[in-house]
């Protein structure tokens, strides 16, 4: 629209104006305003492009595979176990005298040259040890034992698992054993009255070796409650980490806890949580979902975890998540590298 003041004093004044000077001038304004409401127009679509374009970058759950374009991303399936190159996607299976062996479980020793590994969860499954290579693979558990869920301790020298009677689904106990010499001491002492039945204990060491971090459940089969306990690498009394809370592990660092959140009857968590362990308030990395099987890189910056059948990678400090790949295990072989394994 014209400056109404503008055609006010062209049409009122005494000054004898051309011919069409009010025209020209009221085309002038009306050109003026049009071009007003285009430049605010376009000011408009352009801030709307950034804010989808940083929206789109800086979107930080990538949950399911699913791209900025919103398509989904085809992740490997694992039916056996294989090394996973987070950077590059490449997949290379395990060495055959590995991968043959039907492991479900998987540590990597701290240097990276060995594996410990074991089935699950039937009657007498050894726990063996081989180079990364798969040469030298030998038993380290006591014959006739069920033993699973093997974590090296910090300095490579000890293994802690969970040994039990697996004819009978009694809870079993945690061991830690000399990897070198092969000397076994037994850490707990747990009433074996309780069928507690296919689940374990899912210890590891906590980062300075001198106790072990693992869950425990209390109430009825059917409703279980699971707690997070620490006991020294020596044996001794337990103590309680953190009420219902489960799948629990020390940052590298030894500064934060993760967990899982509570623990259903069916082994699962409902979020993924870390906090401080000097206290303060947990911060929930993720909120839903059927979690499992939750663990730290090497260096302390990611945590992988298993939601259903699917693996995922979370980045924890900006707190965004990956699916990896499809698969019921996952373990570091280094800080860019995941064993991907069938699970029990």
């Amino acid at each position: 629209m014209p400056n109404v003041q503008e055609v006010f004093r062209m049409a009122t004044q005494k000054v004898r104006q051309g011919p069409g000077a009010l025209e020209r001038q009221v085309g002038r304004q009306r050109r003026a305003a049009r071009n007003r409401r285009f430049g605010a127009f376009a000011t408009v679509l352009v801030f709307v492009a950034v804010t989808v374009a940083v929206y789109s970058l800086t979107r930080s759950d990538t949950r399911g595979g699913t791209t900025p374009g919103g398509t989904t991303s085809t992740v490997p399936s694992f039916t056996g176990p294989a090394m996973l190159d987070l950077n590059t996607g490449d997949v290379t299976p395990l060495p055959p005298s590995i991968a043959t062996a039907g492991g479900a479980y998987y540590a990597v020793s701290p240097d990276h040259t060995k594996v410990a590994y074991s089935r699950c969860c039937n009657l007498s499954e050894p726990l063996l040890v081989a180079n990364v290579d798969g040469t030298q693979v030998r038993q380290i558990s006591a014959k006739g034992w069920d033993t699973f869920g093997a974590q090296w301790s910090p300095d490579g020298s000890l293994l802690v698992y969970q040994q039990r009677d697996g004819s009978t689904e009694h809870l079993g106990n945690l061991v830690v054993q000399d990897v070198a010499t092969g000397r076994r001491t037994r850490l707990t002492n747990f009433d074996q009255t309780q069928i507690w039945g296919w689940w374990f204990m899912f210890p590891s060491f906590a980062p300075d070796g001198r106790s072990i971090l693992f869950h425990l459940p209390r109430g009825s089969n059917a409703a279980p409650i699971w707690d997070l306990w620490s006991v020294p690498v020596a044996g001794g009394k337990p103590t309680l980490v953190r009420r219902n809370a489960g799948w629990g592990g020390y940052s590298p660092d030894g500064k934060s806890l993760a967990y899982l959140s509570p623990v259903t009857a069916d082994f699962s968590g409902g979020r993924l949580l870390v906090t401080s362990v000097q206290g303060g308030t947990p911060r929930a990395m993720v909120s839903t979902g059927h979690l499992n099987w939750l663990r730290w890189s090497p260096d302390g910056t990611r945590i992988s975890y298993v939601d259903g059948r699917s693996v995922y990678v979370l980045n924890v400090a900006i707190g965004s998540t990956t699916k990896v790949a499809e698969g019921n295990t996952a373990e570091w072989l280094d800080d860019n590298t995941l064993i991907i394994g069938p699970g029990g």
